[in-house]
C-alpha cells in the first residue's frame, strides 16, 4: 500500500518509537509478559503488526454464503411447516438433522417421512444438507420429481465409496462425504487439533474415492468446522482449513479444486443459564466464520441447550445471520483480512501446527482433547454476573 500524501504533515514513526512509549508505561514490566499472547497451540502473537503479505485463502465465488437452518422436529408436519417459515424468512438452505445423529441433540427427523417433511419445498431453489443417515433417502425422494439432480445443491453425507459413486451416477456435484471437526471441537480441541483431525478425516476420505478411478467423486468432500466466540482464532481458522486443503491435493499431484466448508455456531460455547447471551455468541460467531471464508452457516438457536427451539429463537437465528450479510455486506469483499499482520501470523501459525497434528494423526496417533478444559465454555450470564430470575425458555412444548 502507497503512503498517504495527506501524512506527509505528520512526524514518520516506527516501531522503536513504539516501543519507546511501551517501555516507558510499562515501568520495567516485562514486555513478553504483559503484551505478547500465546495461544492454546502455542502460537505467538504480538500487540503490533505491520501489514503482511500471505497466501489469499477465499471463497471461489463471490457471493453471500449460504444461510441455513436445522430442521430437526420429531415431528414432520410441524418441521416442515418451521422449514416453511425459514425459507419464507430468510433462510436459503436447509440441514436435515436425522434422529440419532450425533449433531441432533436429541432431536431429529424421522428420514422415513422425507417426503412430509419436504413438503412444498422448491428443492431446486434451496441448498441441502445432511446429518446423520438419510443421503440415499433424500436421492430417492428427489428422484421421484422432475427435478435434474445436476441443478440442486445438496451436502450429502455418506461413508460409503460405492454410495458417492452412486450419487455422481445420478448426476450430483457433492460434496458426497463430509470431514466434520465440531467432534473434536466440543470435547476441548485447540483450532490446529480440530483442523488437523478434519484433515486427517478428508484424506482418508479421499484416498477411499481415488479406488473408484472417478475424477468426479475425487473432490466431493465437505469440511464442517465450529465457529466459536473468538473472533481471530476463529477468522483464522477458517482460512487455514482452506490452505491446508490445498497443500493437501498439492502434495497428493491432484488438481486445485475449491473446498467447501461449512460453519456451525460452536455448541460447546452454548449456555443454557441467561440463554440470550447466546445471541450475542453466535452473532461474533458467524462475523468471524464469515470474514475466514465459509461457504455457508448454520446458527444454532439460542436455546436450543435448554430444549426444541421455538419460531423466536429460529427467527434469531436467521436474522442473526441476515443482517450480517445483508446489511453487513460482509460476503463483499474477498478474504477481507489477507495482509493483516495478526491474522497472517495467526493463520500461518495453525497452519504449521495443524500440519503437525494431521501428521500424526496419519500415522495413527489422533488428538485426544481433554473435555474438562474450559476452553471455548460460556463466561457471561452463567459463572459470573448470574440473572438473577431467569428467563421462560423459548422452546417447543413437546
Amino acid at each position: 500500500m502507497t503512503d498517504l500524501t495527506l501524512a506527509t504533515e505528520f512526524p514518520r514513526l516506527d516501531r522503536s518509537d513504539w516501543m519507546k512509549r511501551v517501555e516507558a508505561v510499562l515501568k520495567g514490566a516485562s514486555f513478553e509478559e504483559k503484551l505478547v499472547t500465546q495461544t492454546a497451540d502455542g502460537i505467538r502473537l504480538e500487540p503490533l503488526y505491520g501489514q503482511m503479505a500471505g497466501p489469499r485463502s477465499a471463497r471461489t465465488h463471490q457471493m453471500p454464503w449460504a444461510l441455513f437452518q436445522r430442521v430437526d422436529h420429531p415431528d414432520p408436519v410441524k418441521a416442515n411447516s418451521q422449514a416453511l417459515d425459514d425459507l419464507g424468512n430468510g433462510a436459503t438452505g436447509l440441514v436435515l438433522v436425522a434422529a440419532g445423529a450425533t449433531t441432533a441433540r436429541k432431536y431429529g427427523i424421522d428420514t422415513r417421512r422425507l417426503a412430509r417433511v419436504l413438503q412444498d419445498v422448491h428443492l431446486h431453489a434451496v441448498s441441502l444438507r445432511v446429518e446423520g443417515d438419510g443421503s440415499l433417502a433424500l436421492a430417492d425422494l428427489i428422484a421421484r420429481q422432475p427435478i435434474d439432480p445436476e441443478r440442486l445443491t445438496v451436502a450429502f453425507n455418506v461413508t460409503n465409496p460405492s454410495e458417492a459413486a452412486l450419487l455422481a451416477e445420478r448426476g450430483y456435484g457433492g460434496p458426497f462425504m463430509q470431514a466434520d471437526g465440531r467432534g473434536f471441537h466440543e470435547a476441548g480441541a485447540t483450532e490446529a487439533e480440530e483442523l488437523g483431525a478434519v484433515l486427517a478425516r478428508a484424506t482418508a476420505q479421499m484416498r477411499t474415492l481415488t479406488t473408484l478411478n472417478d475424477m468426479r467423486l475425487v473432490h466431493a468432500i465437505g469440511v464442517t468446522l465450529a465457529a466459536g466466540q473468538d473472533i481471530f482464532a476463529t477468522l483464522s481458522k477458517f482460512r487455514a482449513m482452506r490452505l491446508l486443503w490445498a497443500r493437501v491435493l498439492q502434495a497428493s499431484g491432484l488438481p486445485h479444486a475449491p473446498l467447501n466448508i461449512h460453519a456451525e455456531t460452536s455448541w460447546r460455547m452454548m449456555a443454557s443459564r441467561d440463554p440470550h447471551s447466546n445471541i450475542l455468541r453466535a452473532t461474533v460467531a458467524v462475523f468471524s466464520a464469515a470474514l475466514g471464508g465459509a461457504d455457508s452457516v448454520t446458527v444454532l438457536p439460542f436455546s436450543l441447550a435448554q430444549g426444541l427451539p421455538n419460531g423466536f429463537a429460529r427467527r434469531v437465528a436467521r436474522n442473526v445471520q441476515t443482517v450480517l450479510a445483508q446489511e453487513s455486506n460482509l460476503w463483499r469483499v474477498a478474504d477481507p483480512a489477507s495482509g493483516s499482520g495478526l491474522i497472517e501470523t495467526h493463520t500461518r501459525g495453525l497452519c504449521e501446527k495443524a500440519w503437525s497434528v494431521f501428521q500424526r494423526a496419519e500415522a495413527g496417533d489422533w488428538p485426544k482433547p481433554d473435555p474438562e478444559t474450559e476452553r471455548g465454555l460460556p463466561l457471561i450470564g452463567t459463572r459470573a454476573y448470574p440473572l438473577a430470575v431467569e428467563h421462560a425458555p423459548e422452546v417447543e412444548a413437546l
